[in-house]
């Protein structure tokens, strides 16, 4: 069958692995992300995060935001033993790798969502359905991947192909998208090892990519929730090749829970209704206005079917941290999703306690 490039796919799958998802990578916003109003809105000063109030002297060292290029903590005997390790792992969880392809390798970094010390492996061969790809295209010859572990939790955090990338949303499957989810979260129970047990309760979201990705990929995200209420920011993404049966795409983006459970202390019930939140942002993009309203319609996030709309405010940005320590807990927010007249998509964050707008982001 005539393999068909899909300029379309790479660049999803670059923005994927190089924003998130997970992802939506794994939301919708970066750390560094300013805030801004919607165009159809007259300049304002710059919203400001609202800090929740608490009794308590929150003291929680905390491994984000870091420096951007940390240092391995580690001494040439420690490194030399952890890289044997990490091979070992990525011939655990992909078996097809061809292993000597594994000795190009250095130390770097991992994770969008904060910075820490990774051993990267570049160029890496890997082998699996070998046979299937050659079939689907008669100018395949290998696949190529990158895969960054993670030395101090001991899971594989990234795997990525490394180079173009084709596909033909008329190929025939080997599954349905349930039977896909299900080897997702298999797969993804494979990979998390121990950790697992903290997310087995986390809200699967399938995101859309377009009628012809969603034809032949199956775009997972593992969101992690607590008391009930899922995190803005914190999630993990496996991209699943239902013609081959096979993972596309790993980036695990989630972080420590214990950490991030100690400081998601405020009441999961809001305060403000959804109706109210909207209220709150139309009337603000009104006074932005000269007093008229603006047009805008809600909607989901980009590139997801659905996605809740009350979160806990994880990012980075928005954390109240000094000297890597958090002082206040993460706010509960309703997160409002809206297009305007333009057709141009913003996000609405609204406190869910006390209604405060938190930011308006383009």
């Amino acid at each position: 069958m005539v393999n068909k490039n899909n300029l379309i796919f790479l660049i999803l799958l670059m923005a994927i692995i190089l924003t998130t998802v997970f992802i939506s990578g794994c939301t919708s916003y970066t750390e560094n992300t300013q805030i801004t109003e919607t165009p159809t809105v007259q300049p304002t000063e710059k919203e400001t995060p609202a800090l929740a109030s608490s009794s308590v002297n929150y003291m929680i060292k905390v491994p984000w935001p870091q420096d951007e290029n940390p240092l391995s903590p580690y001494s040439d005997v420690e490194k030399a033993s952890l890289v044997e390790e990490a091979k070992e792992e990525i011939i655990r969880i992909f078996p097809a790798i061809d292993e000597d392809t594994l000795e190009s390798n250095f130390w770097g970094s991992k994770y969008y969502s904060y910075i820490a010390p990774a051993i990267v492996f570049t160029h890496v061969v890997d082998n699996t359905k070998l046979e299937e790809r050659k079939a689907l295209s008669e100018d395949f010859d290998r696949r190529f991947v990158d895969i960054k572990y993670d030395p101090e939790r001991k899971i594989i955090c990234s795997y990525t192909f490394n180079g173009s990338a084709g596909f033909n949303p008329d190929d025939e499957l080997v599954m349905s998208s349930g039977e896909a989810e299900d080897h997702v979260i298999e797969f993804y129970k494979k990979v998390m090892g121990d950790e697992y047990d903290a997310h087995k309760d986390d809200l699967i979201v399938i995101r859309d990519d377009g009628e012809d990705l969603n034809s032949v990929f199956l775009n997972v995200e593992i969101c992690t929730q607590y008391k009930g209420v899922v995190y803005h920011y914190d999630c993990s993404n496996v991209i699943y090749y239902m013609t081959l049966n096979c993972v596309d795409v790993l980036s695990v983006c989630q972080r420590d829970h214990y950490i991030l459970s100690q400081i998601t202390t405020l009441s999961e019930i809001p305060d403000i209704t959804f109706d109210e939140a909207k209220e709150i942002l139309e009337e603000r993009l009104k006074e932005n206005n000269d007093g008229n309203d603006v047009d805008i319609e809600y909607c989901q996030r980009l590139g997801y079917y659905d996605f809740p709309y009350l979160q806990w405010l994880d990012t980075p940005y928005y954390m109240d941290i000094e000297d890597g320590y958090v002082r206040n807990p993460i706010n509960l927010i309703w997160e409002l999703p809206f297009t305007t007249a333009d057709g141009s998509m913003h996000y609405g964050i609204i406190d869910a306690h006390t209604g405060e707008i938190i930011g308006i982001q383009s």
